[in-house]
């Protein structure tokens, strides 16, 4: 079994723009498509991105929309 204390307590963790970020990751969006979204510029998005992914230890952006799905 999956012990998702750990996944529960990163989530609570995240920030307003995180959590915003990482739906948009799961829901397969780019960062330059997030960035328009929500008026901010796609390297502010790469940098949202990289705080998620060492929060959820993981190396790539698809092992982040993994661990995001599940």
């Amino acid at each position: 079994f999956e012990d998702i204390s750990e996944k529960r307590q990163i989530t609570t963790e995240l920030t307003t723009r995180e959590r915003e970020i990482a739906q948009f990751l799961v829901a397969g969006k780019s960062s330059k498509e997030i960035g328009k979204l929500l008026g901010i510029g796609y390297r502010t998005v790469d940098a949202h991105r990289a705080r998620l992914m060492r929060k959820f230890k993981v190396g790539s952006s698809n092992e982040l929309v993994a661990k995001l799905i599940g």
